[in-house]
């Protein structure tokens, strides 16, 4: 199956590392011009030098700053063709239900789930009016399943998958495909920061295929529901766990 994004201006949420990275890197490979974020100005500064013959910006976008999110809006708006939105940022702490700080509880929903809406609003108008678009947004088996500790995570997840099934009704008359992609466990920098040793290896124990994904695994699917093989799949949640919510 070929893939081409040449002349395509893709945005990716979350951009520096874990799957946005992968998702970046394989747009990169297909010819895209990328528009990417993330928070640490360090890495930003650095994927900037090394930047893909400048079609890919590395831009600060902090979910939880007014200021931060108006100032990407304003580069956004400049932009008169977006083909492609990747609601990719993501935020986990895990924590039982009595425990759950409340800033905790407004820094997780700001991040995984007010965050895509403020950036979908203005990026599906420039979409409408060229009558072409695809959006997709990172969910987790989390939104379709759960687990002790995690009721912050996944009242955000399934918000998601809720929104991307809503907001593909609004625009499949706009000739805009909107899906969410939820991961299972993939082995990424955030997995490896929430869980320990003990835990990945007693979760991979439930996983059917015996490990966790890799991130190209997920950034394939999300490519593929991108291009222009995908003309007619709108509202779906695509669950890449490696069979872990069908066991």
């Amino acid at each position: 199956m070929k893939f081409d994004f040449k002349n395509k201006t893709i945005v990716v949420t979350g951009g520096t590392r874990g799957i946005g990275l992968a998702i970046v890197k394989l747009f990169q490979e297909y010819n895209a011009e990328i528009i990417a974020t993330g928070t640490d100005f360090k890495e930003l500064e650095k994927l900037n030098r090394v930047s893909n013959n400048g079609k890919t910006k590395y831009l600060y976008l902090d979910f939880r700053s007014t200021e931060s999110i108006n100032s990407f809006l304003d580069y956004i708006n400049k932009h008169n063709c977006i083909d492609v939105l990747i609601n990719n940022a993501g935020v986990n702490k895990v924590d039982d239900i009595t425990d759950i700080d409340n800033n905790d509880w407004e820094w997780i929903n700001s991040v995984n789930l007010s965050g895509p809406f403020l950036i979908t609003k203005p990026i599906s108008k420039i979409m409408k009016k060229r009558g072409y678009g695809r959006i997709v947004n990172i969910s987790s088996v989390f939104g379709v399943v759960s687990k002790a500790r995690r009721a912050a995570y996944s009242t955000t997840k399934w918000g998601i998958i809720g929104f991307t099934k809503a907001i593909a009704l609004d625009l499949a008359p706009h000739n805009i495909l909107v899906n969410s992609v939820s991961p299972g466990f993939v082995d990424t920098e955030l997995t490896r920061k929430i869980l320990s040793d003990l835990e990945i290896k007693e979760i991979i124990g439930t996983v059917p295929q015996g490990r966790l994904a890799n991130v190209d695994e997920i950034a394939r699917a999300i490519i593929f529901l991108c291009s222009e093989n995908n003309s007619y799949i709108t509202g779906q949640n695509i669950i890449i766990d490696g069979g872990f919510t069908s066991a």
